[in-house]
């Protein structure tokens, strides 16, 4: 028999061993919430530095051109020609990590103003209407990118896009035509565009870290082939750049871009190389 004494004492060792557990628990529980907003911090850091983005994946292979007011008719579809560079798997294994990092705003307006380096994209393409770009290739095509036609506001400039992977709706884009194929193989599929445009915009797809981690010197000297095969003479390749895309940019732009191009300022001294958003987050190169 346990005497009422016991009894008491017992209650205030198990009340006692109650409350430690439920501080260790508190503890615990506070650890986690602050891991957790640790990395949540860390998760919008990482989103914010890519400007909720998915990378606009004109890089590697490709398939058709969509026009809707060239020479050769509205809303024609020319298939191209050539061999992939890519295999069906190789092709696959691509475009599911592509499709991790989609990401389509529900806010178009809130994400052209606040998000990212979206202002000072919203003040460049409001610039090229001005300017003397008469026909603009822009690497890339998502459905918040159908305000970029409407931002240049001139029907003297011809705006095109490439993009390989529509988005989900693809009357949500909003261009003069549509290279639906990678930067790598426009050479090949479409002998036809060589020195045709006055300005290839690459914003999101070479200057992104995870396209360069897929590209080895090969790919990369395509890539840069393939923009200076499209630009007329005195043409530019307008390239963002995000923070650590490569491990050394300078080392980078002296293998693989300055033996072609040289380094420039942008419609008469509007922007200078190296223009920086975000505290370097993001960096705009003319070339």
């Amino acid at each position: 028999m346990v005497s009422i004494g016991a009894r008491k004492k017992n209650s205030s060792l198990g009340f006692c061993t109650k409350r430690v557990v439920v501080i260790v628990s508190a503890l615990a529980l506070l650890a986690l919430g602050l891991q957790a907003s640790s990395l949540i911090r860390s998760l919008e850091h990482d989103l914010l530095q890519h400007s909720f983005e998915k990378p606009m994946n004109a890089t590697l292979s490709g398939a058709a051109v969509l026009t809707e007011t060239n020479q050769i008719g509205t809303n024609d579809r020319i298939v191209g020609t050539g061999s992939d560079a890519m295999s069906e798997d190789q092709k696959e294994n691509w475009k599911q990590k592509m499709d991790a990092w989609v990401y389509e705003p529900k806010n178009v307006n809130y994400f052209w103003k606040k998000m990212g380096d979206r202002p000072f994209q919203r003040e460049f393409y409001s610039r090229l209407g001005k300017g003397n770009f008469n026909r603009i290739l822009d690497v890339g095509a998502r459905s918040y990118n159908k305000f970029c036609k409407d931002l240049i506001n001139s029907t003297s400039v011809e705006y095109l896009q490439m993009e390989p992977n529509l988005p989900s709706d693809p009357s949500d884009l909003k261009n003069d035509g549509l290279f639906e194929c990678y930067m790598n193989e426009v050479r090949e599929k479409y002998p036809d565009q060589g020195s045709s445009f006055d300005l290839v915009i690459d914003f999101g797809v070479f200057g992104w870290k995870l396209v360069q981690n897929e590209f080895d010197d090969t790919k990369v000297k395509g890539y840069v082939n393939s923009v200076t095969w499209l630009l007329r003479d005195k043409g530019c390749w307008a390239l963002k750049t995000d923070k650590g895309w490569v491990p050394n940019e300078g080392e980078f732009f002296d293998k693989h871009i300055l033996p072609y191009f040289t380094m420039k300022d942008f419609d008469n001294h509007a922007y200078e190389s190296g223009h920086s958003i975000k505290g370097g987050n993001f960096k705009f190169y003319f070339f």
